[in-house]
């Protein structure tokens, strides 16, 4: 049995997962945490998370824990940098790794691993997902941030034909700005107000709109065009076999999934693009899958 976690700016999710064969996710728990108050609250929260889950299970049976949690981080070391781009920054110089040992009282011969959010969605998805029978697939996430993994045989790759630097998409340039801004939720709260001089919060609220239907429907066409148009080299050159969508803004399915799949037919891009069935769940499942020295030692 290891832990699988996924740790976000407003949450932690730990889990339970199985993998001597089933692959299956026995308990989960979730706490909400506010990334910006008290380094004692944040630390505190996510580690009594962690010991309400290890009440499941007897210490001595697990044998990893994996965990997902958004860039910029210190993967290798489990340290939060100094240069966190307002992520976490009550914790910056961290170290979440140590802490979590030491609180647990862990044995040396149990790995505590760390791995970019958007990449344990997309191995996750390519282990057991909508991913698992397709060679070459992509991953992507979208929500308050664009996320995205390049995976071969289910190993995340960071470079190679068709690859990005370092596998990732947002920091590229698009439009007037870069992918980041354009699609994630930031870009449909600021396309709303030009529209409409009114304010949304986010996705969620735009899709609850009954009034500006119109507005609501050229928003999500403009996003799911402007994600093809981005998206079309990247899925030609890597030659990838399939795509995978997750994120908060992917509960939009709806109202921009066939028109972005009907974009990328008209440029001659046919694989399947499929929505995910459960981010958070696919997000801890790959999380948990770094326990594996096998497969960890291939990133």
């Amino acid at each position: 049995m290891v832990l699988g976690v996924d740790i976000g700016g407003s949450h932690i999710s730990v889990a339970i997962v199985d993998q001597s064969g089933s692959y299956q996710i026995q308990h989960i728990y979730t706490m909400e945490v506010d990334h910006k108050e008290s380094p004692e609250v944040i630390i505190g929260r996510w580690i009594c998370t962690l010991e309400l889950t290890l009440s499941y299970l007897d210490v001595e049976k697990l044998n990893g824990i994996g965990i997902a949690i958004p860039g910029p981080f210190d993967y290798k070391n489990g340290v939060f940098p100094d240069d966190g781009e307002n992520k976490f920054e009550m914790v910056y110089n961290f170290n979440l790794r140590d802490c979590i040992v030491e609180k647990l009282k862990l044995e040396p011969s149990v790995p505590v691993r760390f791995y970019n959010d958007a990449a344990c969605f997309g191995i996750g998805e390519a282990w057991v997902g909508k991913m698992s029978s397709y060679k070459k697939a992509v991953a992507i996430t979208l929500g308050t941030g664009f996320g995205a993994t390049f995976l071969h045989e289910g190993i995340p790759v960071t470079s190679g034909k068709g690859v990005p630097l370092y596998g990732e998409l947002y920091h590229l340039p698009f439009g007037d700005d870069i992918a980041d801004t354009h699609f994630s939720t930031q870009w449909f709260v600021r396309r709303y107000r030009e529209l409409t001089n009114n304010e949304i919060n986010g996705v969620k609220e735009l899709v609850k709109l009954k009034d500006n239907k119109e507005i609501k429907i050229q928003i999500f066409e403009e996003f799911a065009n402007n994600l093809a148009l981005f998206l079309e080299p990247w899925l030609k050159n890597f030659e990838a076999d399939a795509m995978v969508i997750g994120g908060n803004i992917s509960n939009a399915w709806p109202f921009f999934g066939d028109p972005l799949i009907k974009t990328l037919k008209n440029l001659e891009i046919e694989i399947p693009i499929l929505k995910s069935e459960d981010q958070e769940h696919i997000t801890m499942t790959g999380a948990a899958r770094l326990a594996d020295d096998n497969f960890y030692n291939k990133l």
